[in-house]
């Protein structure tokens, strides 16, 4: 009997000692992403230890790594990526993070890193995700019922240019034989922290992103930052979900670069026609849009169809605005800053920044309107495959030929329809006017844990 009653008691201790024990101390993990036989692969082989540092020839695989680390404890996995193309699983042309389940983990996925993972720089170190004809969803996809306390998203090229279809003569985009899928969907992810920056959103025939999460707490941000959003058709919508009550505290857009965003359709009657689409309040409590340009987008910049009533509090600070309203017939390169019904009008109004400064009720100051002069790369007639048209070099000097600008002003009908593009390391997307420097992205500002 007292044998009996001694090992109910130390079990009993036991349990108590368990129970009372510290959690698990907080552990950062590396995985190290690497193409086959490349340096950067024998780098990340020497580095593993394979307890605390994994190396992974596979984005897809370090995306299952991540997840197996993550499932519970305070952890932290950063996916370091160097330059290559990489393709989906069996070359599915999608990554999906699996599950994850864990509020107080966070999880890091970073490209653009050089063969020694000392550094490194998103916009020359290419890290792509190679798509294919008939993918199944978006490029990058979170996996339902998942919760992450932080989730990084940095340097990344997403290109829908090769599951899209083009009209051999003009280059204009089949949006009907296209995929109608985004680049990257967020299911719903539970998360306090969520940062989109230094990746490059290519060709989209159904949108970039939005940022659709829910808040894990009342403090819950969404930084969407120093982005390249290049020739995609209804950018993005930034606005996350309501839950529990809770509302995202603050969305900020800051030091992207949205360059020939097009309308749903090319008419000025269509549904999101511009760049962004603005939300009322459910989206978030207050949306910063902060040194960006927004140029050449034929559908105007922001689109406005809520009541001013029914809107967050919304900063419009040291943004560059040109040539946004094409699409109108507006020739004056400050319209289209502003287009929308605004809850009652029938059709669209256009407005510059004089107006949105004077009439409508928000924190506007300090934004500017002028040529950046930006070259873009365009892809020969019939390339879908931007892989491989990125050396050859086309670079369309004068943009305004690509939706019909007069030179003396005025407008006339859209020439092209959201033509393939492609992104070129030696001549990137950026402003050659001096003063038009400072705006959107800036390619040595980049994220930092």
């Amino acid at each position: 009997m007292k044998q009996l009653f001694g090992a109910r008691c130390w079990g009993a201790l036991l349990m108590l000692a368990t129970w009372l024990a510290p959690a698990a101390a907080p552990n950062t993990y590396l995985i190290y992403v690497a193409p086959r036989d490349s340096p950067a692969a024998a780098t990340a082989a020497a580095k593993a230890n394979d307890t605390t540092v994994f190396a992974e020839r596979r984005v897809h695989a370090a995306l299952t790594k991540a997840a197996e680390l993550l499932q519970s404890g305070p952890h932290t996995v950063n996916v370091l990526v160097a330059p290559g193309v990489y393709p989906g699983k069996v070359n599915s042309g999608i990554w999906v993070l699996p599950v994850i389940n864990n509020p107080e983990a966070s999880l890091r996925l970073v490209g653009g890193f050089n063969d020694e993972f000392t550094g490194r720089q998103p916009f020359g170190q290419l890290a792509r995700l190679k798509t294919i004809k008939g993918r199944d969803g978006a490029m990058l996809q979170i996996s339902g019922k998942s919760a992450l306390k932080e989730l990084v998203i940095s340097g990344f090229v997403f290109d829908a240019a090769p599951s899209n279809s083009y009209d051999s003569k003009t280059n204009s985009i089949l949006k009907g034989a296209s995929r109608s899928y985004p680049l990257i969907s967020f299911s719903l992810l539970k998360t306090d922290h969520l940062v989109v920056d230094s990746n490059i959103f290519l060709n989209g025939a159904h949108g970039a992103f939005d940022p659709y999460i829910a808040p894990l707490s009342a403090n819950t941000v969404v930084d969407i930052t120093n982005n390249f959003f290049l020739n995609n058709i209804k950018t993005m919508k930034p606005a996350a979900t309501p839950g529990r009550g809770l509302t995202v505290k603050e969305i900020n857009l800051r030091n992207n670069s949205f360059l020939l965003s097009w309308p749903f359709n090319p008419d000025p009657t269509s549904s999101n026609v511009s760049a962004i689409e603005l939300y009322h309040k459910d989206g978030c409590q207050a949306l910063n849009i902060e040194g960006n340009i927004f140029a050449y987008n034929p559908g105007g910049a922001m689109q406005h169809d809520w009541p001013d009533d029914r809107m967050p509090k919304i900063a419009i600070k040291n943004n560059l605005f040109y040539m946004n309203s094409a699409l109108f017939e507006e020739g004056d390169a400050e319209n289209g800053v502003i287009v929308g019904k605004f809850g009652t009008n029938p059709k669209y109004l256009i407005l510059d920044l004089i107006t949105i400064e004077d009439d409508l009720g928000y924190d506007v100051s300090g934004n500017v309107s002028m040529d950046p002069k930006i070259n873009i790369a365009m892809a020969d007639l019939q390339a879908a495959d931007s892989y491989s048209v990125d050396r050859k070099n086309t670079v369309m000097n004068d943009i305004r030929r690509l939706f019909s600008v007069n030179q003396d002003g005025g407008t006339v009908a859209i020439a092209n329809f959201a033509p393939a593009l492609f992104f070129n390391i030696d001549n990137l997307p950026l402003p050659t006017e001096p003063k038009a420097k400072a705006y959107g992205v800036q390619t040595d500002k980049l994220w930092q844990p």
